[in-house]
C-alpha cells in the first residue's frame, strides 16, 4: 500500500507583506485574452507531461471548462508573455486557491513563476482574501521551493 499523499495542500498568509512582482529581463505581465487560450493550453500540457498536474486534451473542452466553472473569475487570470510567447500562466479560484501555476521551460527558474504568484496573491489580497492555498504534487520539488520561498506552508496532504 502506498503511503506516500499525491499532493500536499500548501497555504499562504496574505495578511503578511506580499512579494513584488519582479519580472526577469523580456517577459511581462499580459492581458489574458481567449485569443491565447490554445497557446495556454499547449504550455498547460507541456508542464504538465512530467505528471505533475493533467489538463484535458483538447484545448476548447479545457477553455470552456475552465470558463464555465462558478469559481472563475478573468481577473484571477494572469498570463506573462515575452512579445508573442506566452512564457507563464497562473489561474486562480474565487475561494483563493490557485489552480494552476506553469512556466515554459526555457523560462524556469529565471523568476516568471515568482512573479506570477506574486502578482497572483496581491490580486487576492486585494479582493479581501486573508489566505491563499495550492496544491502540489508530492514529488515536486521545484514547485515546492518556490512555494516556500513565497511563504506558503505545508497544511495538509491529499
Amino acid at each position: 500500500m502506498n503511503t506516500v499523499p499525491d499532493h500536499v495542500l500548501m497555504a499562504r498568509d496574505l495578511t503578511m507583506p506580499i512579494p513584488t512582482a519582479d519580472w526577469p529581463d523580456g517577459a511581462a505581465l499580459a492581458p489574458m485574452s481567449a485569443a491565447d487560450a490554445p497557446a495556454i493550453h499547449r504550455l498547460l500540457q507541456r508542464a504538465y507531461a512530467n505528471g505533475f498536474g493533467s489538463v484535458l486534451p483538447d484545448w476548447l473542452d479545457w477553455w470552456e471548462g475552465l470558463r464555465g466553472d462558478s469559481e472563475f473569475d478573468k481577473h484571477l487570470c494572469f498570463v506573462a508573455s515575452a512579445g508573442d510567447e506566452i512564457t507563464g500562466f497562473c489561474v486562480c479560484w474565487t475561494s483563493s486557491f490557485v489552480k494552476d501555476l506553469v512556466v515554459a521551460p526555457d523560462w524556469q527558474g529565471r523568476g516568471v513563476g515568482t512573479a506570477l504568484l506574486a502578482t497572483a496573491m496581491a490580486a487576492l489580497e486585494a479582493r479581501g482574501a486573508v489566505e491563499v492555498r495550492l496544491k502540489v504534487q508530492a514529488g515536486n520539488a521545484g514547485a515546492s521551493r518556490l512555494y516556500e520561498r513565497m511563504g506558503f506552508v505545508a497544511v495538509g496532504k491529499g
